[in-house]
């Protein structure tokens, strides 16, 4: 990738996080999302749930454990990107992409991503 390139996707995915942020601070999404995350980051580590190309949690195996949990997760995220998206006026599904993207290059080592093809890998 050329320097121009990488600054354009550091500009997105700051820019990105900021609007995240401020959406989440709205409707207890931000403090009903900290809650969660210890779990979901245990989850993840054992191989339970994974992130998908769209920026959701889904379940790697047919063992689904805290179901709600992870459909919780889910709303709250649906719902900043939808907020994101009527701000930036772009569909939910620009959001839901870049989300993807920028969940892919904060994944940690072991964490299963989902590709756009529906495939399961590890990073």
């Amino acid at each position: 990738m050329n320097r121009k390139k990488i600054f354009a996707v550091c500009l997105v995915c700051f820019v990105f996080s900021f609007l995240i942020v401020q959406a989440a601070a709205a409707g207890g999404i931000k403090e009903r999302m900290k809650q969660r995350l210890p779990r979901i980051v245990e989850m993840k580590k054992q191989g339970i749930i994974g992130e998908n190309a769209n920026g959701y949690l889904e379940y790697v195996t047919d063992r689904q454990p805290n179901k709600a949990l992870v459909e919780n997760e889910n709303q709250d995220r649906k719902k900043i990107y939808s907020a994101i998206a009527q701000q930036q006026g772009v569909t939910i599904e620009r959001v839901e992409m870049l989300r993807g993207l920028q969940i892919v290059e904060k994944a940690q080592p072991g964490e299963y991503l989902k590709n756009k093809d529906g495939v399961w890998y590890r990073k």
